[in-house]
């Protein structure tokens, strides 16, 4: 069972209640991520946009954990709790999971996401540790190999080709005044969302939400400072097609791509999500037949992946491999994708019903019910919509949206050749 309210000051809460469960979880999202790099402030009774460095939202993440009196994970442990983070290109969730004191452990991730302390010895030991990351990175080339792409796909410059982390450059421009004017412009209770899954015949909650000190009752809140969702730029598409030596790796790499146009119905975003998921895993997922031909010829191997990503600010199908003919598998790939038909969606019921039980299987996981609720949250669908929505897609319909995706799209590849050809294959 499911109940949905909201606090007065506009946070969204959703429990989802598990009889028998012991587990316990929490998770609080905020709608910023990578590609947030502005929001406005008002001056003289006038909202001006301020320009804040790539990297800002992944660095607040990293620096909440720090408090006056430590870092917080440690308060959580003394409650047997686990707590942890991430940063995605659109939101940031905070997240614990435990079996006891489930209103301490609330109280302790109200504190985390609400209760700031940003000091410049410690921002710049932080900006340190995520320099060096970045530096790493680069000597990986299945990471420079996604992230040309993605430049490709949207631009150079785009918020989205850029690392979540940022660059070595934006880093040095992110101070503790930063981190603290764009957190109280982002993290508003009207920007957030948060669940909790538990058995809450053990743990009843419903004098919780109504005490007056309540942390969640008193997130804080400043009129003079508003977040500002980042909107999807216009690509370049000088580099849409690129192929260049790299004396690193060891065997030819392909990415290859499809830029959406941004969608604003909430509907159509989650909608589109499932129809890529269920026609490209009938097409190229490792029972298709298309699938066994390829891997069987020696065109690929293990690598071959897919991704589809749909949400707020960023809408593409992405493409990688290790392959010794990366132009011959794009060409098979852009000619199945434009080519698309009926007759290519034969095992589409199959697919969608491996689907539907992988759902109905997770429910059993609080931790991935907690994660998946608070991401559909911010489109106003509930998981039971969305298990409906999968139940009743038909293969005409999925098979619609996604000629439409890609007849709208813009097309994009970067290929990584060996520098000296070898026989060892792939």
């Amino acid at each position: 069972m499911t109940k949905k309210f909201q606090l007065a000051n506009g946070l969204d809460v959703e429990l989802i209640d598990k009889p028998g469960f012991v587990k316990q979880f929490g998770i609080v999202m905020v709608d910023i991520g990578g590609i947030d790099q502005a929001y406005q402030r008002l001056v003289d009774d006038q909202w001006q946009t301020v320009q804040v460095p790539a990297g800002t939202a992944h660095f607040i993440e990293h620096q909440l954990f720090n408090k006056a009196t430590g870092d917080i994970s440690q308060r959580f442990a003394r409650n047997h709790a686990d707590t942890n983070a991430f940063t995605s290109p659109s939101k940031t969730g905070y997240f614990f999971s435990s079996t006891t004191q489930l209103t301490t452990n609330l109280d302790l991730l109200a504190e985390l996401v609400s209760a700031p302390y940003f000091q410049p010895d410690s921002v710049e030991k932080e900006r340190a540790i995520i320099t060096q990351e970045l530096n790493l990175y680069q000597d990986q080339p299945d990471y420079r190999l996604e992230n040309n792409l993605l430049q490709a796909l949207y631009g150079v410059d785009a918020p989205m080709a850029v690392d979540i982390a940022g660059t070595p450059a934006s880093l040095r421009n992110i101070d503790a005044e930063t981190l603290l004017t764009t957190h109280a412009a982002f993290y508003q209770p009207i920007n957030m969302k948060l669940v909790v899954v538990a058995d809450f015949s053990k743990s009843d909650l419903s004098d919780y939400w109504r005490a007056t000190k309540n942390p969640w009752n008193n997130l804080p809140t400043d009129p003079h400072v508003r977040f500002l969702p980042a909107s999807q730029p216009v690509a370049n598409t000088a580099i849409a097609h690129r192929t260049e030596t790299d004396d690193q790796i060891q065997v030819d790499k392909m990415a290859f791509g499809w830029r959406g146009q941004q969608i604003s119905n909430l509907t159509e975003v989650i909608t589109l999500q499932i129809d890529l998921e269920l026609v490209l895993t009938t097409l190229f997922g490792e029972t298709a037949k298309l699938y066994r031909q390829w891997r069987n010829s020696g065109l690929i191997n293990d690598s071959f992946q897919f991704q589809t990503t749909v949400e707020r600010g960023n809408n593409h199908l992405i493409f990688t491999a290790n392959t010794p003919e990366p132009e011959t598998l794009r060409a098979k790939i852009t000619t199945v994708l434009t080519q698309l038909s009926m007759a290519d969606l034969q095992n589409f019921e199959i697919v969608r019903q491996e689907m539907l039980g992988n759902l109905i299987f997770s429910e059993d996981d609080v931790d991935g019910i907690g994660q998946e609720s608070v991401e559909l949250a911010f489109y106003d669908w509930p998981l039971s919509k969305f298990k409906q929505q999968l139940q009743q897609r038909q293969a005409s319909e999925s098979l619609a949206n996604v000629q439409q995706f890609l007849q709208q799209g813009t097309e994009a590849s970067y290929v990584m050749l060996r520098s000296e050809k070898s026989d060892d294959g792939i």
